[in-house]
C-alpha cells in the first residue's frame, strides 16, 4: 500500500523533495520497545508544569478589598483592646482565607481533571502500522501524521506529502502563514506551531522541554497559573466595593457625629466610637461572596464535565454559555452520526468505468492512517468490502510520488502514483463538480487545474445525478483520474450516507424551548442541508453561503431570517457570526471542527469544539465537548443557567442583607443613640455568610430564557429588598416595645442588652429567611425546594443564634417566647417581601419563566399537521450496521457517455404512521426540560 503504515518507502519517487538526513531504517518508524527506551532517556513530551508555591496561594487570599476590610477591623479592635471582638474578627479573616485557599486547591485538582479530558492525540507510526496516541508520549524518531488544524506536538521534520502551510504566529508573531517546506523556512516545524492547510508525515526531532519553544519560553506557562475572573463576577465585586465606600462614608459621618455631638471624642468614648464604626465595617463587608462565586462557578463545570461531557475551558465561559441566543450548528457528527458509510448499490460510474474502478481510484485517494477521517474511513470500508483481502495487494503497485490533502477552498484531494504498467496516474476525490471541472463556482490559486474529459456532455448529467443523491439526503464524493499525459476522466460518484443522530429532532425542540435559536452551518450540498433540517424537525429556509459574501443591509437580514446556510467556506462562518453578533447583538454560539472553523469559533462568543475536533478548534472554543450531537450543548446551556440562578440568588440575598444591616444600624444610632454591641454585629456577619455556604450546592431551576446578568437590576432588586427588610427591622425596634406583649425588655430607646440582642436575633432570622425569597424567580411557596443542606444549614444557624439570645446573659437572656414570636413576626415578613418581589418583577417585566424538568412523555416533535412520524427500521438498521441497503430502482437514462443512475431512495426517511405515538423515544432515564 501506499501509506507508511504498510512498510513502503515513504519518500520514494519524490525527486528533489527527499532529505538526506532521514535514513531508511527512520521511514519506517519506531517499535513501541524502543519508544519505550526513548521515553526513558528523553522523558515525556510535556513542558514541566510551573508549580506556585502553596505559600504564596495563601497569601494571596489575604490580599483584596475584602481582607483589607477585615484586617482594618482587626486593628481597630486591636487597638480599643477589644480583645473578644479582635479574636472573631481575626478567625474570621484565617477561615475566609483558608477556606479560599482550599477551595482555590480544590478548583486547581478540577482543572487538571478537564485538562486530562482536552489530551491532544495524533496519528503515529509505531510497529508498522498507525496508532493514535497521547502527543506526551511522542520520542524523537517517531514518524507522525500531520493535517490541517493540528497543533505540532515538538519539534518535527518534514518527511513527505504536501507543501504544508504552517501558522508560526504564536511563535513569531507572524500574521501570515509560512510553507514548509521551503528554501526560507527548510523542513523543520516547531513545536506549537499549528497546521493550516496541508496533509504529510514528519519525523519528530526533539521533545519536552528539548523542544525550541521548551528551551526558551517556558515563562509562558506562568500565565496558566492566573486566575480569571468573569464579567459577571468582576461587576459584582465593583458593586461590593462600591458598597463598602458608601458604608465607609457612613461610617465617618457615624464617627464625627458621634465624637462631637456626643462627646466620643474623649479618651474613654472614643473607644465605643471607635467599636461602633467597627461594627458597621463588618456588616458592609460580604466576606463569603467571592469564595462562593468561585466555588459554584468550579462545582458547575466539574459537573458539566462528568455529567454532560462539556469541558468548560475556563470559568467565565459560563457566563457566555448561559447568556446564548444563538446557536449555529455544523451539520456532520453534530445532527448527524458522522457514521458515513458508501451506499454500494448506488454508486453511479462514467462511461466504461466499474464500480470496481470507482473503488480503487478512490481508495487511492484516501489514507488508511486518518482513521479518524470519516470519508477516508467510509471509502476504506467500502474498498475492503469490494475487493477483500486481495485489495491490499493490489494497491501496493502503486507507489505514491505525491498528495495535496483537503483544503477547505479547493474541496478536493489529489494523489499521484507511478505504476509499473500503467505508468503516471494522478487521481482526484472530492465533491463531483470540483473534480469535473476545478474551475466550478470559481478559478482557486491550486497549482492543479483541469477539466474532464467529455465535460459538455457529463456536466448535465453529473448534476442531475449528485442532484437527486442531494435531495434524498446524500453527500456525494466524485473521483476523476489522468493517467501519463492523457486528460482526466470523471470515474463516478459515491453516494454517502449521514443520517441524523436519534436525539438530534428532540435537542432542537429543547433549545428552542429554552430561547436559543438554530442555525444549521454546513459545507454540504443546500439539498442535503434542506433534507436533513426536514427530518430533524427545522425549518428549511436555508440558504448557499454565497449569499452571504456582499455585505449589505439585505445580506444582513437574510443571516437573521434563515434557517441556515449550506455550501460554505470557512470565511462564510466567521461572516454570519460577526454579523449576528454585532448587527444583531446576540450572543452566539458557534460548533465547529476543523482548522476552518477556528476563526469562527474564535469570533463567537461561546465556541464550542465539536467531538474529534482539531486542535486549532479546541483551542479556540469555549467549550469541548466529548461526546457527540448537540444533546450535550443543550445541556451545558442547562446547567450554566442554573449555575447563574445560583450565583444571582445569593448575590441578591447579599447584597439586601449588607444593606439592611447597615442602613438599620445607622438609623439607630441617629434616633436613638443605640450603637449595637459591635460582639453581636460581627456574629451576625459570620453567621450569616457561614450559614449561606452551601448556597453553593443548591437545587436551582433554569431560565426559560438566556441569561444576561445585569449588576444593575440585581442592585435594584436587592435594594428594593433591603429596603423591605429595614423597614419590618424598624419596625421591630420601635414599636415591638410598645405592644406590652413581651417579657423581656425591647425598649430601643433604653439601649439594653435585651432591646440590642433583639434587634439582633430579628435582624439575623430575616436575613437567613431571605435567601429562601431571593432564590426563587416567583413566589417561594411554587418555587423548586431548596436543597435540604441548604435548609439544615440555615435552620442550625438560626437555632443556634435563638439559643444564644436566651441562655446567655451577655446577649441579653431574653425569654424563649418572645424568641419565638420574633421567628413568626420574620416569618410574617417573608412572606410579605416575596409579594413585592413578585410585583417588582411584573413592574420590571422581568422574564421569570423557568425549564422544569418532564418526562419524554410530555413532549413531543413540532410537525406541520397531526400526522405522526417515525424512523424506517430497516433503513435505520443498515446504517447503524454498516449493512447495504436494499437495490435501488434505475431511472436516469443512459447515454453515451455514462451508465445507468439509480434513483437514490430517502434511507432515512419520516414515513407518516396514522396508529405511531408522536412522542419520540428516549431512554427511560433521559429527562428533558420544558418550557414553564
Amino acid at each position: 500500500m501506499t501509506q507508511l503504515d504498510h512498510g513502503s518507502s515513504p519518500m520514494h519517487g519524490h525527486g528533489k523533495a527527499e532529505s538526506s538526513v532521514v535514513s531508511d531504517e527512520e521511514r519506517i518508524g519506531l517499535t513501541s520497545q524502543r519508544a519505550q527506551e526513548l521515553i526513558a532517556e528523553w522523558g515525556y513530551n510535556e513542558l514541566p508544569v510551573i508549580e506556585v508555591s502553596l505559600w504564596y496561594v495563601l497569601f494571596l487570599q489575604f490580599t483584596g478589598t475584602m481582607p483589607y476590610m477585615l484586617e482594618l477591623a482587626c486593628v481597630i479592635a486591636l487597638a480599643c483592646s477589644d480583645y473578644p471582638d479582635f479574636g472573631i474578627i481575626l478567625a474570621m479573616l484565617c477561615a475566609n482565607g483558608f477556606l479560599g485557599f482550599y477551595e482555590q486547591l480544590k478548583a486547581a485538582e478540577s482543572l487538571a481533571e478537564l485538562t486530562n479530558k482536552m489530551e491532544q492525540k495524533i496519528a503515529v507510526l509505531r510497529d508498522g502500522k498507525a496508532e493514535h496516541l497521547l502527543t506526551r508520549l511522542l520520542v524523537p524518531g517517531d514518524v507522525v501524521l500531520l493535517l490541517g488544524g493540528v497543533q505540532v506536538p515538538a519539534d518535527i521534520e518534514w518527511l513527505e506529502g504536501d507543501i504544508l502551510s504552517v501558522d508560526t504566529a504564536a511563535l513569531t508573531g507572524e500574521p501570515l502563514p509560512r510553507k514548509y517546506p521551503s528554501d526560507e523556512h527548510g523542513k523543520l516545524i516547531l513545536c506549537a506551531s499549528t497546521i493550516r492547510a496541508g496533509e504529510a508525515y514528519g519525523i519528530v526531532r526533539k521533545t519536552g522541554i528539548h523542544t525550541e519553544i521548551g528551551s526558551t519560553n517556558v515563562d509562558i506557562m506562568k500565565d496558566k497559573t492566573e486566575a480569571k475572573v468573569s464579567v459577571f463576577e468582576e461587576r459584582v465585586l465593583l458593586a461590593v466595593k462600591i458598597i463598602i465606600l458608601i458604608s465607609l462614608l457612613d461610617v465617618i459621618v457615624i464617627f464625627l457625629v458621634q465624637g462631637i455631638a456626643v462627646g466620643q471624642f474623649s479618651s474613654t468614648g472614643i473607644y465605643t466610637n471607635l467599636l461602633t464604626c467597627l461594627s458597621i465595617i463588618i456588616a458592609a463587608i460580604p466576606i463569603a461572596l467571592p469564595i462562593i462565586m468561585q466555588v459554584t462557578m468550579a462545582l458547575g463545570a466539574g459537573k458539566m464535565a462528568r455529567l454532560y461531557d462539556s469541558v468548560v475551558t475556563s470559568l467565565p465561559a459560563l457566563q457566555d454559555i448561559s447568556s446564548m441566543t444563538v446557536l449555529c450548528s455544523d451539520k456532520t457528527g453534530t445532527l448527524t452520526t458522522a457514521r458515513i458509510t458508501i451506499h454500494a448499490e448506488s454508486v453511479w460510474c462514467a462511461g466504461s468505468f466499474t464500480k470496481q474502478d470507482v473503488a480503487l481510484y478512490s481508495v487511492l485517494a484516501s489514507n488508511r492512517d486518518k482513521k479518524e477521517d470519516a470519508i477516508d474511513r467510509s471509502v476504506v470500508g467500502y474498498f475492503d468490502r469490494v475487493f477483500g483481502a486481495a485489495g491490499l495487494a493490489m494497491t501496493a503497485e502503486y507507489t505514491k510520488v505525491r498528495n495535496v490533502g483537503f483544503n477547505p477552498i479547493y474541496k478536493r484531494v489529489l494523489y499521484e502514483y507511478t505504476h509499473p504498467k500503467l505508468g503516471r496516474i494522478v487521481i482526484a476525490k472530492g465533491l463531483p463538480n470540483k473534480v469535473l471541472d476545478t474551475a466550478d463556482g470559481g478559478v482557486d490559486d491550486a497549482a492543479d487545474q483541469w477539466k474532464c474529459k467529455d465535460f459538455d456532455l457529463l456536466r448535465e448529467t453529473v448534476k442531475k445525478v449528485d442532484y437527486d443523491f442531494s435531495k434524498a439526503g446524500y453527500k456525494t464524493l466524485g473521483v476523476s483520474v489522468k493517467i501519463n499525459d492523457g486528460p482526466f476522466r470523471f470515474v463516478g460518484i459515491l453516494p454517502m450516507l449521514d443520517p441524523p443522530r436519534h436525539d438530534t429532532a428532540q435537542t432542537i425542540r429543547n433549545l428552542i424551548n429554552a430561547g436559543i435559536k438554530v442555525k444549521m452551518i454546513t459545507g454540504d450540498h443546500l439539498n442535503i442541508a434542506k433534507e436533513t433540517a426536514r427530518l430533524i424537525g427545522m425549518r428549511t429556509n436555508i440558504q448557499k453561503g454565497e449569499e452571504t459574501r456582499v455585505a449589505s443591509q439585505v445580506r444582513d437580514e437574510l443571516i437573521w431570517e434563515s434557517d441556515g446556510f449550506a455550501q460554505v467556506l470557512p470565511r462564510d462562518k466567521w461572516e454570519i457570526v460577526l454579523v449576528l453578533k454585532n448587527v444583531f447583538k446576540q450572543v452566539v454560539g458557534m460548533t465547529g471542527d476543523g482548522v476552518g472553523d477556528a476563526p469562527a469559533l474564535s469570533a463567537a462568543q461561546c465556541g464550542i469544539a465539536v467531538l474529534n475536533a482539531t486542535d486549532a478548534a479546541k483551542y479556540a472554543a469555549a467549550i469541548i465537548l466529548t461526546s457527540p450531537g448537540l444533546s450535550s450543548i443543550y445541556s451545558a446551556v442547562v446547567e450554566s443557567r442554573r449555575i447563574f440562578r445560583k450565583l444571582k440568588s445569593y448575590v441578591i440575598y447579599r447584597f439586601a442583607a449588607t444593606i439592611q444591616i447597615v442602613l438599620v444600624l445607622t438609623i439607630l444610632i441617629y434616633v436613638a443613640n443605640c450603637p449595637i454591641n459591635s460582639l453581636f454585629i460581627i456574629l451576625l456577619a459570620l453567621f450569616n455568610d457561614l450559614s449561606m455556604l452551601p448556597v453553593a450546592y443548591d437545587r436551582q431551576v433554569a431560565s426559560a430564557a438566556p441569561e444576561h446578568p445585569n449588576v444593575t437590576k440585581i442592585l435594584l432588586l436587592s435594594t428594593t429588598l433591603g429596603l423591605m427588610q429595614t423597614a419590618f427591622s424598624l419596625l421591630w425596634a420601635f414599636v415591638s416595645y410598645q405592644t406590652g406583649i413581651f417579657k423581656s425588655d425591647f425598649d430601643i430607646f433604653t439601649c439594653s442588652t435585651s432591646a440590642q440582642s433583639g434587634v439582633w436575633v430579628q435582624m439575623f432570622l430575616s436575613a437567613e429567611f431571605l435567601i429562601f425569597s431571593a432564590r426563587s424567580p416567583s413566589f417561594l411557596w411554587l418555587s423548586m425546594s431548596p436543597s435540604p443542606t441548604l435548609c439544615l444549614s440555615v435552620l442550625i444557624f438560626c437555632l443556634l443564634v435563638s439559643i444564644i439570645a436566651c441562655a446567655s446573659d451577655f446577649f441579653g437572656h431574653l425569654y424563649v417566647q418572645d424568641v419565638v414570636i420574633i421567628w413568626v413576626f420574620d416569618l410574617l415578613c417573608l412572606v410579605a417581601i416575596d409579594l413585592v418581589k413578585v410585583v417588582y418583577f411584573n413592574l420590571a417585566e422581568e422574564d421569570t419563566r423557568v425549564l422544569v424538568e418532564a418526562t419524554s412523555s410530555e413532549v413531543s416533535l413540532p410537525t406541520s399537521s397531526s400526522t405522526s412520524y417515525e424512523p424506517v427500521p430497516t433503513a435505520k438498521s443498515a446504517v447503524l450496521q454498516d449493512i447495504e441497503a436494499p437495490k435501488l430502482t434505475p431511472s436516469i437514462a443512459d447515454t453515451s457517455v455514462h451508465a445507468s443512475a439509480p434513483r437514490p431512495v430517502r434511507i432515512f426517511s419520516w414515513i407518516p404512521n396514522a396508529n405511531s405515538n408522536p412522542t419520540p423515544t428516549l431512554l427511560p432515564s433521559e429527562r428533558v426540560p420544558l418550557l414553564h
